[in-house]
């Protein structure tokens, strides 16, 4: 008898080394998605079936790009008031280019109380389509966090500038920068990128290597970045049955911690 309650004693000593910390916050949960303006492998538009792929992330925030509001080609639907009206959120939208009667550009949407916002104009050197970044001040456990959602340009000049002009609004606060940057992590303005910021990728034997195209994703032009003050603790490029449709790219999420005195 006496055997077995030293060996209950060191269970419940080992079960000890594996306890949760119950004061830990819960990870912050980040998704960036570019949805095509809402139409699908299919040819399809159907803001339904992209709201159902989000609510399957369970984000905290969301970083939306080539959204629609009141464009002829979508039926003139504001996108972002049904999107923040599907997934419950608060978004903020900024248009980068206005053409046929209506809005095109990135929406972010949270369920973190909002601090700020404004929209950077990114430099277009090729005169090619209008870019910008959306840059959304969230509040997360105390702590003022700025989320940048951007779109970068098709020629890899126009990219560097982009890249640049984004590392110059870099301020104090902890900073997680998504979108779709249209180049190789390798590239030089991601590399610019790279240079300050953390690319959040936790790669396995199985993960998913790219996010275009959906039907072979090999090319990964998505990303999530994150400053130093922030770990990942995993990552996921989401590819279902859901996501091969919906959208021309995969939608990217990442679960993040600010780190121990970060988030004091």
């Amino acid at each position: 008898m006496k055997r077995f309650f030293v060996l209950l004693l060191l269970v419940l000593s080992g079960l000890n080394l594996f306890a949760v910390d119950v004061n830990s916050p819960a990870p912050l949960v980040v998704a960036t998605y570019n949805i095509h303006h809402g139409e699908g492998a299919d040819s399809q538009i159907d803001l339904e079936r992209i709201a159902r792929v989000i609510q399957a992330l369970k984000p905290h925030i969301v970083c939306l790009q080539e959204v629609d509001r009141g464009l002829p080609r979508t039926n003139n639907i504001d996108m972002p008031a049904v999107f923040a009206e599907l997934l419950d959120m608060t978004v903020i939208f900024e248009p980068n280019y206005r053409f046929a009667g209506g809005d095109y550009g990135n929406a972010t949407f949270t369920s973190l109380p909002i601090r700020a916002s404004r929209n950077l104009t990114l430099p277009n050197p090729t005169n090619a389509e209008p870019r910008g970044c959306l840059i959304v001040t969230v509040e997360w456990h105390g702590r003022q966090v700025d989320v940048m959602n951007t779109h970068l340009g098709l020629n890899g000049q126009e990219r560097l500038a982009q890249a640049e002009a984004i590392v110059a609004e870099f301020g104090d606060n902890p900073i997680i920068l998504a979108g779709d940057m249209n180049e190789h992590v390798t590239a030089p303005g991601m590399q610019r990128i790279t240079w300050q910021l953390i690319d959040t990728i936790t790669k396995t034997d199985n993960t998913i290597r790219g996010t275009v195209p959906v039907n072979n994703p090999m090319r990964r032009i998505d990303y999530i970045f994150v400053s130093s003050a922030f770990e990942t603790l995993s990552s996921e490029i989401i590819y279902n049955d859901a996501t091969r449709v919906a959208s021309d790219h995969l939608p990217y999420k990442a679960s993040l911690r600010l780190k121990p005195g970060e988030n004091e």
